[in-house]
Parts: C-alpha cells; sequence; structure tokens
C-alpha cells in the first residue's frame, strides 16, 4: 500500500492578556522562557489529514516558515500515531539534544494520551465546577514549555487553560459567564411567634433567653435577647465587661435574619476572683489574706496535708490570727468526726520543724516568730 502523505502547519496565536497568571492560568506567562505548543484538538479527528498546532513560540514558527511534512502506511491515522508526529515536530524545533528527546518522548506521549482521556471524562461529567487542565508542563534547562490540546473558549477563540464539566470551554477572562451562583437560602421563619426558648451554650460559656414574636398589622418580626448570664471565669472586670460587650455586639450583628430586632441585655452578677487563684499562686505571697486562708484550708482533705499546710503558712508567711484561728478550729473538728465515724488518725511529724529548727540556731538574730516556734 503506498504510504499516505500528510503535513503539519504551525499557526502563531497570541493570547488575550489575563489577570493573573497563577494557577492552571500560568499557561498565557511568557516570562522567562514559557510559551506554549498545543495541538488543535480538531486535528485528532479520524477524517482530518492535516495537524495544526498552535504555538506562541517564535522560534519554533521561523523554523517551521513551511509545513512540516509526515508519511503514513495506513489509510485512516488513528490517535497515538497523530500525537507521536505532533511531539515529534515539537522536538525537532526545540533546542533539544537528541538523548534528551529520545529520553523522555515515550513518557511525555503516555501523558498526553492520559490528558486527553482526561480531558473528554471531564466534558462529560454532570458535576458543579470542577476542571482539569488542557497541558502538561515539561522543562529543560532554563526553558518551559507547555504541551497538550488547543481548546478555543467557546466566547472569545481564547487558548483554554482548562476545561470544565457540562461541556464548557472557557478561559480566564469568560469564566464568570459560565459560574452559576445559586440564590441563597430563604430567611428563618418561625413557626410560632410567641415562643420563649433558652439557649445555652457550653462552649461559649453563655446562656440566655430567646423571644419571637410577630407585629400582625406591620407584619415584622420582633426577637428579643434577656436574661444574658455568662458562666466564665474571668481574672479581673474589665475583661469581663469586653467579653460581655463582644458577645452583645454579634447578637447584633445578626440583625439581617429578622426586619426588627430588640436585644436587651440584663445585668450578670460578678464572680469572686480569689477562687481563679491556684493554690501555688497564694502560697508566693507573704501576706495571706482572709478570702485566699479560706480557699486554702478548704482545698486540704487530709490530715497529713492540713498539718504540712499549717507549718509552712506558720513559717513562711503573715496573716490574720484571729480569722485563722477559727479556721483551725472548724478544720480540727471535721476531722475528729472524721476519726469518731471509724477513721483512723496518722501520727505525723513535720518535716519543717525538723528541717526549720537547726536552721534558726544556725542565724545570730532569732525574730519574735521564730522564738514562738523554737518555744512551743
Amino acid at each position: 500500500m503506498p504510504n499516505k502523505e500528510s503535513f503539519i502547519g504551525y499557526t502563531f496565536f497570541r493570547p488575550e492578556k489575563v489577570k493573573r497568571y497563577t494557577g492552571a492560568d500560568t499557561i498565557y506567562s511568557t516570562r522567562k522562557g514559557k510559551s506554549y505548543i498545543l495541538l488543535h484538538v480538531d486535528s485528532l479527528q479520524k477524517e482530518k489529514d492535516m495537524l495544526t498546532i498552535v504555538t506562541n513560540n517564535r522560534h519554533i514558527i521561523k523554523k517551521y516558515d513551511k509545513p512540516f511534512s509526515i508519511n503514513s502506511d495506513r489509510p485512516m491515522m488513528n490517535t497515538k500515531y497523530r500525537i507521536s508526529k505532533y511531539l515529534t515536530s515539537v522536538f525537532c524545533g526545540l533546542p533539544i539534544d537528541i538523548e534528551t528527546r529520545n529520553k523522555y518522548f515515550l513518557r511525555i506521549r503516555q501523558l498526553l494520551l492520559d490528558k486527553l482521556v482526561v480531558i473528554e471524562n471531564r466534558l462529560k461529567k454532570q458535576e458543579k465546577n470542577r476542571q482539569t487542565t488542557t497541558y502538561i508542563k515539561f522543562s529543560h534547562g532554563r526553558r518551559t514549555w507547555y504541551l497538550g490540546f488547543y481548546i478555543p473558549c467557546s466566547f472569545c477563540s481564547n487558548v483554554c487553560a482548562y476545561v470544565m464539566s457540562r461541556n464548557r470551554k472557557v478561559c480566564q477572562n469568560c469564566r464568570s459567564k459560565v459560574i452559576v451562583t445559586p440564590t441563597p437560602p430563604p430567611q428563618n421563619v418561625f413557626k410560632d411567634f410567641s415562643k420563649v426558648k433558652q439557649v445555652i451554650s457550653k462552649r461559649v460559656g453563655v446562656s440566655y433567653t430567646k423571644k419571637v414574636s410577630m407585629d400582625g398589622g406591620a407584619r415584622k418580626y420582633a426577637v428579643t435577647y434577656s436574661n444574658l448570664q455568662i458562666n466564665k471565669q474571668f481574672k479581673t472586670l474589665k475583661e469581663q465587661e469586653k467579653y460581655k460587650k463582644r458577645f452583645k455586639n454579634s447578637l447584633k450583628s445578626n440583625k439581617n435574619k429578622w426586619q426588627v430586632t430588640n436585644n436587651g441585655i440584663g445585668l450578670k452578677v460578678l464572680i469572686s476572683k480569689h477562687k481563679l487563684k491556684r493554690r501555688h499562686d497564694i502560697l508566693k505571697k507573704q501576706y495571706i489574706s482572709e478570702k485566699e486562708m479560706e480557699f486554702l484550708v478548704d482545698q486540704v482533705t487530709s490530715e497529713v496535708g492540713y498539718k504540712m499546710l499549717i507549718d509552712d503558712i506558720f513559717i513562711n508567711h503573715s496573716f490574720n490570727e484571729e480569722h485563722f484561728l477559727e479556721l483551725r478550729k472548724k478544720k480540727d473538728a471535721s476531722f475528729e468526726r472524721k476519726d469518731s465515724n471509724g477513721f483512723k488518725s496518722k501520727t505525723y511529724i513535720s518535716k519543717y520543724w525538723l528541717r526549720r529548727r537547726e536552721d534558726i540556731l544556725k542565724k545570730q538574730y532569732i525574730s519574735v516568730k521564730e522564738m514562738e516556734f523554737l518555744m512551743d
């Protein structure tokens, strides 16, 4: 059978300027020796005898000022043969040595075949706004070429960097014409217009009452927030007020959900600050207040820990002695009740007494408290 002669023609096409050259749209960039050499997708049809290549590379256009001839021993060229001849002509026109051509030829041809299958599948699918690029990136040295398929835009015939589902072929400038923005969902409609609901949020640490009512004449909703309670603990009153104000503003920011919004915020009882302090932080101080002393004594549950705390307070801290004496009487009475109920008391020798007595006797001057400690 005689050989069938066909031709490959190169067409120079400069794409329109786009806003961004990032992501898939880097194909439009010509910086740092970048260019695209794309096979026209219509050239893959079996009845076509000539392959058309679209490029913005002036070097390869000058080299192929005449069509590049190819021969085939078959009456009809298949897709793999067409892509092979396209890739052969491209490699012959680029400044690439023959070893590099032979090294990457088979791999790039397989990537182009896979890319063609992926493009066809993407156009057939009915998904939302998924997209697939129409090219692959090939770099050698400091130059980069984009090899793939030229698919013209449906609106401006510009190079499509990607195709989208539902047979959408658009460039970056025309993408907004095929993106359908769904309508927002309808606003909240309350069925019971006199309903009162108690809202409790453990994560945020707030609870409030929400009441929805309706003005029959004007047909407007009135949403009232009341009885705001903040369950979080704050170190300072200023921090608590700041948190309360921020939460109140967040309620007001949702007023677009209703035509009329009435935010009534109630007051909040302050939380005692001394409960926020830890035992370790209190024992660092020289003077222990009455509330802090109550907190320390209440936290102790064992006699051993209680006696160790008493020794530490007597030696290292100053305090209100009368108030401390009352606390000791109550705590001792609670331990006596436990012993009478069957709990055995443990004999305990203070390690502070064993350690501090020797340390005090080594000193030149002995204070009044240290003298009382030695006399006891």
